[in-house]
């Protein structure tokens, strides 16, 4: 049992492999043909771009690695029982049961590589590429943020333009609040930096308002009592989708500790513990597929038939996801409903067939 668990592990994992260097290079080419507008943008060249696209690229191939493992396992199952393999298999005595035992330590170990993307590899590099891209097209390494950052801390809202390293800011609006809601002070500042707990602001200016006047200063440096974690700052600068489990966790606890609406990054969070799922999920789904249809039909058939399935079930799935938080379903819910009804429906079907 061991020796075939073993060859239809590994026919799975080449398959896959072979199926992930090919969208790997689609995808690679999409993203160097998206940014090569911006080649000759100060220092930024070829080679940086090269490396840029590099760098994001496990991240962009998280995204559809489910789709990765449904098209190697269907490509290799069906290769196996075009050969009469698995057939020999189930007629040794092997279960139906048995057999997915053997698909699953290959959707073991496939999900084991999307934690490891997921983690660790598609968020260094995604850092890794947008400050390489950044330090030769403006020569230094800044994130801006499209419409500026929100963040409140107690009656204090902070707008931020850009972050750079080190915790500091560059673009800042403070805005100071009474504990009935009217506006107290509004202060603006090109550069600011965290330090010691507090916001320490270079050259600010700023209008105190009072009941009856308004007061205006601009002194060289002023130090606010805001108290932002400079690890809180990068991750809230990065999109959900690009953080790992331990930064969606730790956001999630600044914005719950602010009373601030987290249900996007919860959702996020959700969706990366269940990624890995959904990977060992769709290699096993692609198992009954062997002894249906697909037995007897060719490889481009059976690649056909499986990005057909893999696009029907990415797109449902983003669209359960992103329609979640406006029908206020819950994020966990949203994340792993349809890998969850999938779930059920390989068991049925597997069921049908012992």
């Amino acid at each position: 049992m061991k020796q075939i668990d073993r060859y239809i592990s590994r026919t799975i994992l080449v398959a896959t492999g072979v199926v992930a260097l090919v969208v790997g290079a689609l995808v690679a080419l999409s993203l160097f043909i998206g940014d090569a507008d911006h080649i000759g943008d100060g220092d930024y060249g070829l080679p940086d771009l090269i490396a840029y696209t590099l760098l994001h690229l496990p991240s962009d191939l998280y995204l559809v690695l489910p789709v990765i493992a449904l098209l190697g396992s269907l490509l290799a199952l069906g290769a196996l029982a075009a050969g009469s393999e698995l057939v020999v298999v189930r007629a040794s005595g092997m279960s139906m049961a048995r057999l997915a035992v053997s698909v699953s330590i290959a959707g073991v170990l496939l999900g084991l590589v999307a934690v490891v993307i997921g983690e660790y590899v598609g968020p260094a590099g995604v850092r890794m590429g947008d400050d390489l891209r950044e330090q030769a097209r403006h020569g230094r390494i800044a994130d801006r943020i499209d419409d500026g950052l929100w963040l409140r801390q107690g009656d204090t809202v902070v707008r931020i333009d850009g972050t750079l390293p080190g915790g500091r800011i560059d673009g800042l609006n403070v805005y100071e609040m009474t504990d009935d809601g009217q506006l107290s002070r509004a202060l603006v500042a090109e550069q600011a930096r965290l330090a010691g707990g507090k916001l320490i602001v270079d050259k600010p200016e700023f209008t105190r308002i009072g009941e009856n006047r308004t007061e205006t200063g601009a002194p060289d440096t002023l130090t606010l009592d805001v108290n932002i974690d400079p690890r809180v700052l990068d991750l809230a600068v990065t999109a959900p989708d690009e953080l790992s489990t331990v930064g969606l966790w730790r956001y999630i606890d600044y914005l719950q500790a602010n009373d601030i609406n987290a249900d996007d990054y919860r959702l996020a969070l959700w969706r990366n513990i269940v990624n890995p799922i959904t990977v060992w999920v769709l290699v096993v789904f692609a198992l009954p597929f062997a002894f249906g249809s697909l037995r007897s039909a060719s490889a481009g058939q059976r690649l056909f038939m499986g990005g057909l399935i893999g696009l029907v079930f990415f797109l449902v799935n983003e669209i359960v996801a992103s329609s979640g938080p406006v029908y206020g379903i819950a994020p966990w819910l949203a994340a792993s409903l349809p890998t969850a009804l999938l779930a059920a429906a390989t068991a049925i079907w597997m069921r049908r067939l012992s």
